[in-house]
């Protein structure tokens, strides 16, 4: 046994005892081109172009990952040019897969991407499952791994046994090696082949033969019947087992003909796919069933059978086996006598086995011989028809034989013509034989012969017709379609010279027939002049062609309408676009002007703004002077404690006393200066009202106090940020302050500040649940969006509180969200995309930068700058390392994602790209531009790879097949070009 060295890629050789581990690989052979031979191995071409390298370097690869010193590959390790060799190693195959410590399944046509256990998957379908050879390399390992065309793991035959037990048949507990190969009946076994093949057909017979622990020698060239019968002769020396004999099983009970009208078949199958329907047919022990085995020599098989005669006196033979869940049936094969006293039988060919009861106890079984007919081969010519023709009968009528179509059939030297016999539901094979006058210038006659089987008699035809010298039989046979119905049945002809009739005399005991002419004394009623009928014919399909013709100009001539049509329309679409853009570009240039004498004039404004702002932190200083001092005497006054934190002077610009009263929540103070006529209406700088101010430190009695007051507003809004008090009450979770303004009736529980955020989205997000239980039982609305498109329930899921989440649902809260709104471009977006970890988003805008947000948090993460013109189209890798980007001023550039850096500047194309693709491999970019072409790059140099060109107009879009084999474009010129 030869094994692959995984490190040295060299071939050693031992003996069996002294065999290392190893691993075993198994897969479908590609084309014999690509395949890795023994000599290629030794010759040391491990890199010859095609699949055969990428399997042998992946096992080898995959059995050091594995541990493994060796790896054995029957391509490479079988000299098949020895013959002996090869047998030897057929044999023994079976029993070098079993041995070995792992089993690689290579799929070469599953890719990358496929899911093996979903419906429809490439797995499922997968070449390997319907070859012969693959039956034995799956059952006889004990670790078997499955491994995709990119030797990606898919699994072992253990954790995929439900997927693998439904495509191929197979038990769990044979699939799994937990029951004895030997414990399947024989139909059991054959039936796991019936639906595989294999490249030369004596192999699906040489396949089983480990199956079925048999050897026997190679013989190539046999044919695949008789290496298949060679195959159950090596079984039934082996074992008693009449499920060798259930093939051909049907639900559907087929007749048996009446003696001389049936054909005697084969008793043996022909090919595993006979046993197809006998997957549950299991042998059975019967105590009175003789142990004789199953004995097959001089074209009989000797057994001992039960044989069961019908109401209608048909036989039946009842085999030792039946279905696995029904012990109450046995498969009964259908059974005819060769003669009426002998004890030979033949099973009827075209009968079909059935399931049968078991029958009483006097059915005892009886040593009985069954003809195998099917083995017995027909000759060469078992299916020839032979014409005969006496050239001196033709002469008595002056006639001579000068012409037969096919020319092959015509055997001059013994005067006979040979065609083959037509099947009953096969085609008919006609022959011409043509027949001249010896008067010059006559026409032809020409005898059309035809066989067909019909039962166990051949039926033969004839007719004649007759035609010009010049028309040739060739012409004749070509069309002779158009010219056989119209002379079916007729056997006479004339050409004016010779009224002509032909019979035909069968052959009682050969496939023979003799041509009989005879010299008639009258025309018959009808002749059919071949010549003629093919005139006839020539016209009509000339006529047929004109009008097809016409059809095909009719359907061009509306699709050129239809395509000018549609190029004047673009041409007008285009002129109108040309005007708009002119339009706005005299827009715009008005707009310049306009800007550029406001920011003049706003320079000035800003001027005096400036002059002003100084002259007005002079009064503030004054009157922070003025105010200090008021302070100390009212503390004096009021006896308060006069600690600095106490006033926080530093806050007292643009303070009323009110205001600071309030904001200290100072209840007495508040009184008094309301009692005094404060004014509650006056707002600091921010806008801000006692009221406001009280509301967001939660001062109850404060804001009581305040709302009794003559001119509150209780709904009043700071200038700076548009809050409420109720905003402000909600957002710092004041509950009993929001009840007391909302118990007013005066306040908008929908109020929003500046950002359209009203009492509820600020409740929400804090967290304040009984702020917010509260504001929609006051009936606040939870679908009010605010400036970003938020609502309240947006912002309690970004802050994660979940009850009010449920609060805010089961009040009526829309549970779509807006996310992020992400801004910075300053121009038209034209494209965007995420990277595959979705971690990132890139878009591409008319302001010709690309841009890359981070989705988590809607921060830009880099701007990459670069591009002269629009950027059309943006994508990922699918590794999510590379971004690559398309622009109008006819380049396409490749960035690192990670730094932002330019890696790559393509350039090739004449006109605006507009799509850009990457392989799901990553090594190739494809681009789609107006100038109608499409080009592959190569992502790590950079260089140009190829340039499709085909479409007529400008390509839009382009896209790569998930196992990178394929790409596909789309254009203007209405077609996608795969």
């Amino acid at each position: 046994m030869r094994l692959i060295n995984v490190k040295s890629f060299k071939l050693e050789e031992f003996l069996d005892y002294e065999t290392p581990p190893y691993a075993i690989l198994s897969h479908t052979w590609g084309d014999d081109c690509e395949e890795l031979t023994f000599r290629d191995v030794e010759e040391g071409k491990f890199d010859k172009p095609g699949v055969g390298s990428v399997k042998f370097r992946g096992s080898c690869r995959q059995a050091e990952k594995d541990g493994l010193g060796y790896v054995w590959i029957d391509t490479c390790c079988i000299d098949k040019t020895n013959l002996v060799e090869l047998s030897e190693a057929i044999n023994s195959m079976f029993r070098w897969y079993k041995r070995a410590s792992l089993c690689y399944a290579y799929l070469s046509d599953v890719p990358g991407d496929d899911n093996p256990r979903k419906h429809g998957s490439k797995f499922q379908t997968s070449r390997w499952f319907g070859r012969g050879w693959t039956l034995q390399e799956l059952l006889a390992p004990k670790d078997l791994r499955f491994y995709n065309s990119a030797w990606g793991y898919l699994g072992n035959k253990g954790t995929m046994r439900a997927v693998i037990g439904k495509i191929t048949g197979v038990p769990r507990q044979f699939l799994l090696g937990i029951t004895e190969l030997h414990s399947a009946s024989v139909a059991q076994r054959m039936s796991w082949a019936a639906g595989r093949d294999t490249k030369r057909k004596e192999d699906l017979a040489y396949c089983l033969l480990g199956i079925f622990g048999v050897t026997m020698p190679m013989i190539y060239g046999e044919g695949g019947e008789q290496a298949f019968f060679r195959l159950q002769e090596q079984i039934m020396k082996t074992t008693r087992d009449d499920s060798i004999l259930a093939w051909g099983l049907s639900v559907k009970e087929s007749p048996i003909g009446e003696p001389g009208q049936v054909t005697a078949g084969r008793i043996l199958a022909a090919a595993p796919s006979d046993f197809a329907n006998s997957g549950q047919i299991v042998s059975r022990e019967l105590s009175t069933m003789p142990l004789n085995s199953l004995d097959l020599s001089g074209g009989s098989l000797r057994m001992h059978l039960s044989l069961l005669t019908t109401s209608a006196g048909k036989t039946i033979g009842l085999l030792n086996c039946g279905p696995s869940r029904d012990i109450q049936q046995v498969v009964g094969i259908p059974l005819a006598k060769v003669a009426s006293e002998s004890d030979q039988y033949f099973r009827p060919k075209g009968c079909h086995a059935m399931l049968r009861p078991i029958t009483a106890p006097n059915a005892s079984p009886k040593l009985i011989h069954i003809r195998n007919d099917g083995l017995r081969k027909k000759s060469a010519d078992a299916n020839r028809q032979y014409w005969l023709y006496d050239d001196d009968e033709f002469a008595e009528v002056n006639l001579d034989l000068v012409d037969v179509a096919p020319r092959s059939c015509w055997d001059q030297e013994r005067a006979v013509i040979v065609s083959t016999i037509a099947s009953p539901n096969g085609a008919s094979h006609q022959t011409l034989a043509r027949f001249r006058h010896k008067e010059r210038g006559s026409q032809d006659f020409v005898i059309m012969l035809e066989s067909k089987e019909q039962g166990t008699c051949i039926e033969a035809q004839c007719c004649v017709m007759i035609c010009c010298r010049n028309t040739s039989l060739q012409e004749l046979t070509g069309k002779l379609q158009y010219v056989a119905q119209k002379a079916s049945g007729k056997r006479s002809a004339s050409n004016g010279l010779l009224h002509l009739g032909v019979t035909l005399e069968p052959d009682a005991q050969q496939p023979m027939f003799n041509i009989k002419p005879e010299a008639l004394p009258n025309p018959p009623d009808v002749t059919v002049d071949a010549t003629v009928e093919l005139q006839k014919s020539d016209l009509i399909l000339e006529l047929v062609e004109i009008v097809e013709k016409k059809g095909r100009s009719d359907v061009e001539e509306e699709e050129l309408n239809r395509r000018a049509k549609d190029t004047s329309n673009r041409l007008e679409w285009v002129k109108r676009k040309r005007e708009t853009v002119e339009d706005e570009l005299k827009k715009l240039e008005e707009r310049r002007r306009m800007l550029v004498e406001e920011e003049s004039n706003g320079a000035q404004e800003i001027r005096r703004l400036s002059e002003r702002q100084a002259k007005i932190k002079e009064e503030q200083e004054l009157a922070f002077k003025r105010w200090s001092y008021a302070r100390t005497r009212w503390d004096e006054l009021w006896h308060i404690d006069g600690n600095e934190d106490g006033y926080e002077l530093e806050r007292m610009d643009g303070w009323t006393l009110l205001r600071w009263a309030a904001e200290k929540g100072y209840v007495e103070m508040v009184e008094l200066l309301l009692n005094h006529g404060a004014d509650v209406t006056v707002a600091d700088k921010d806008g801000w009202t006692p009221l406001i101010a009280a509301s967001s430190k939660g001062y109850v009695d404060v804001v009581r106090l305040l709302l009794a007051a003559s001119g509150t507003n209780a709904d009043c809004k700071g200038i700076k940020c548009g809050q409420t008090p109720l905003i402000c009450a909600a957002a710092n979770g004041h509950e009993a302050v929001a009840r007391l303004l909302l118990d007013t009736g005066k306040v908008d529980a929908n109020s929003i500040d500046n950002n359209g955020r009203t009492p509820l989205s600020w409740a929400a997000e804090k967290g304040h649940e009984t702020v917010v239980q509260l504001l929609l039982e006051k009936g606040a609305d939870a679908n009010v969006k605010d400036k970003d498109i938020r609502t309240a329930l947006s912002y309690a899921v970004g802050a994660e509180h979940e009850a009010i989440i449920q609060l805010l649902l089961k009040s009526g809260a829309n549970p779509v969200l807006l996310r992020q709104t992400l801004e910075g471009h300053n121009g038209i977006i034209s494209s965007v995309a995420f990277s595959s970890d979705s971690k990132m988003l890139a878009s591409a805008s008319d302001d010709k930068t690309v841009r890359l947000w981070d989705t988590a948090t809607g921060r830009l993460r880099q701007t990459l700058e670069g591009h002269n013109g629009i950027i059309s189209s943006v994508a990922f890798s699918p590794d999510s390392k590379m971004l690559v980007s398309a622009s109008f001023d006819k380049t396409v550039r490749l960035w690192d994602t990670a730094r932002g850096r330019l890696r790559q500047t393509l350039e090739g194309h004449n006109s605006e790209i507009i799509s850009v693709a990457f392989s799901p491999d990553s090594k190739m970019l494809a681009s789609g531009s107006f100038d109608k072409t499409v080009r592959l790059w190569d992502t790590a140099t950079g260089r140009l790879r190829q340039t499709l060109e085909g479409h007529s107009r400008e390509i839009i879009s382009v896209a790569f097949s998930p196992d990178s084999k394929m790409l596909v474009s789309a254009s203007f010129d209405k077609t996608v070009r795969l």
